[in-house]
């Protein structure tokens, strides 16, 4: 965040290695960003942000004049679930996915081969991982049963790989 023109309102730059978005509330200010960006290199200004690192963005003019963004990862979802070989109707659905009364550390450990445990580890490495980045960009409601999940990745069973799912 920082302001461009004195007096001005701020803008807010997000950048990933060579992705940048950025908004502010006056035009005069983005377009000052643009001419001070465009001065240090080449610049491909692509317009209003769509489609970023898995994020889709849904832009909506308000009767009123506000500016309303809503944001998904649909596609990054339904690609998760077809890696996994799993489709959206196999999946329970509820408000939020952690209800109180499931307990993950309670899921009973299982004796299981150390080939069929790294195998196991690797598949639900990747799986929490893919739900720690959703819920940290726009799955907030997902972070507690996340979190609870990533403490059993040493010592997991199956069934915390079916909670997981």
């Amino acid at each position: 965040m920082g302001t461009l023109i004195e007096g001005g309102p701020p803008i807010y730059v997000g950048i990933y290695v060579d992705n940048i978005i950025y908004f502010s509330s006056s035009d005069a200010v983005e377009q000052r960003f643009d001419t001070l960006l465009s001065g240090i290199g080449s610049v491909d200004f692509m317009g209003q942000v769509s489609y970023i690192l898995g994020i889709e963005f849904t832009w909506k003019k308000l009767w009123d004049g506000h500016l309303c963004v809503s944001l998904t990862q649909q596609s990054f979802i339904e690609f998760l679930l077809d890696s996994l070989d799993t489709s959206i109707e196999d999946i329970s659905s509820y408000s939020s996915p952690y209800q109180s009364g499931i307990h993950i550390d309670s899921i009973p450990m299982l004796e299981m081969s150390t080939q069929d445990r790294d195998k196991l580890r690797l598949q639900f490495q990747l799986l929490v991982g893919s739900l720690n980045w959703l819920a940290h960009t726009t799955r907030p409601d997902i972070s507690t049963v996340v979190s609870l999940l990533v403490q059993h990745q040493s010592h997991l069973t199956p069934g915390h790989y079916d909670a997981a799912i």
